[in-house]
């Protein structure tokens, strides 16, 4: 597989262009940081943190 095939997509009216290493880089960082969220917001409203 080639890791630094460029991926094109499209957000609103903005082209973007990135390797696929670095693209799933960044969905990997999003999911882990959003579980940490939700991890440390439900024990914080648990009272245990």
């Amino acid at each position: 597989m080639n890791w630094n095939k460029p991926v094109k997509f499209k957000i609103g009216d903005v082209d973007w262009e990135m390797p696929l290493s670095t693209l799933l880089l960044l969905i990997f960082l999003t999911l882990l940081l959003m579980l940490g969220g939700a991890w440390m917001g439900y024990k914080f409203g648990a009272g245990q943190l």
